[in-house]
């Protein structure tokens, strides 16, 4: 049997004892789990990209930034921009290259013999100016036994020479280095009558006659060391010009290196044979006239020399008067010495051991390419 009694309804604010308690409040639905993140505690979190942060307004801090900003912000874009820019940078680049070419030219015109001369070798420009006259000597004249020089000669046997000498004058013991260009250099060793020749690169020795080697005759002091006044005697410095004059040095002596003009109508007249004096009333003949100058050994004027033209010669000459280093012009000879070291000691070379020595036979002188 049902209680069909009707409910009365329950004034508000009334508690009913023994009513189910009010259900708990719903939570607020949380943000979903991003896919490459994992929620089980203790995991890795990977880093989260914070959010962008505005920049602040610098505007009225700084015009210039704004106006840069703005004026990134409102130019308009052009496809013709880039093509003036261009222009205007190969315009500056001709410009430069015009530049470049005009300096060039102008340091050709106002330096081309300066430059000409350092190409060919010739350091004078880079030397200290010196007073344009000859030198006087300072130093005591020292004593020459032993000496080693170079000689260059433009035109010889096969063409241009050069050799390095080391000789005792007073043995007559020496030591010459032929230079070649397309095979070794020879190296002759001479002592009393004998010599002896190998190639640079060879250690077999040829033992062959001395004989008259090509500058053996020519040996002599006075031949390849000589004085200022040796060379040039006074009679001839006083109608010389110095057309330049510096401080140099050869090897590392310190020599005024001047480069010197002279008449060869003064050196002919200097350098003659007076005419012989008329014989002796009994009918004898006088002795022959010394001539008014001598030049050294090797130094000759040579016939046909134009009296016209200027000869030049450069000359590099110590303290104690000594040329270091002359040049010749053709008209003298056009030899060129170079003294690199002078000593008053004897020389003593080591000379081959007999197991070294063979004959010189044709196969040898294929060998040595003479």
């Amino acid at each position: 049997m049902h209680d069909t009694t009707e409910l009365q309804e329950i004034p508000a604010g009334l508690a009913v004892v023994g009513a189910l308690p009010p259900p708990p409040p719903v939570p607020a639905p949380s943000a979903p789990t991003p896919p490459n993140q994992v929620n089980q505690a203790g995991a890795p979190m990977l880093p989260t990209v914070a959010p962008p942060v505005p920049r602040p307004d610098t505007g009225s801090a700084n015009p210039f930034a704004s106006a840069m900003e703005m004026s990134w912000s409102t130019t308009p874009t052009s496809t013709r921009q880039p093509k003036k820019a261009g222009g205007f940078r190969r315009g500056v680049t001709w410009l430069l290259v015009l530049a470049v070419i005009g300096g060039l030219g102008y340091g050709a015109v106002t330096y081309g013999s300066d430059l000409m001369e350092l190409a060919t070798g010739d350091d004078s420009i880079d030397e200290a100016a010196a007073p344009a006259s000859f030198p006087v000597a300072t130093a005591a004249m020292p004593v020459i036994r032993t000496a080693s020089f170079e000689i260059e000669r433009p035109d010889g046997l096969n063409g241009p020479q050069r050799y390095a000498v080391t000789t005792d004058f007073e043995t007559g013991v020496s030591r010459v280095v032929i230079e070649r260009t397309d095979v070794p250099d020879l190296e002759v060793l001479t002592l009393w009558d004998q010599a002896f020749i190998r190639r640079a690169d060879q250690p077999t020795w040829f033992q062959l006659d001395r004989g008259q080697f090509p500058i053996d005759s020519e040996f002599g002091v006075g031949r390849w060391i000589r004085s200022l006044d040796q060379l040039l005697p006074p009679v001839l410095r006083e109608s010389a010009v110095i057309e330049r004059a510096t401080q140099s040095t050869v090897g590392d002596v310190a020599a005024k290196r001047l480069l010197v003009t002279l008449d060869p109508t003064v050196i002919t007249l200097a350098t003659a044979t007076p005419p012989p004096p008329p014989a002796n009333a009994d009918g004898s003949l006088p002795p022959a006239p010394e001539p008014t100058v001598t030049l050294p050994p090797g130094v000759v004027l040579q016939p046909g020399t134009d009296a016209e033209a200027t000869l030049t010669m450069e000359l590099w000459i110590d303290d104690a008067g000594i040329v270091r280093k002359s040049i010749l012009p053709v008209e003298l000879g056009a030899e060129t010495i170079t003294v690199t070291s002078m000593s008053p000691e004897a020389w003593e070379p080591i000379f081959p051991t007999p197991d070294n020595i063979a004959p010189l036979t044709a196969t040898a002188v294929f060998q040595l390419g003479l």
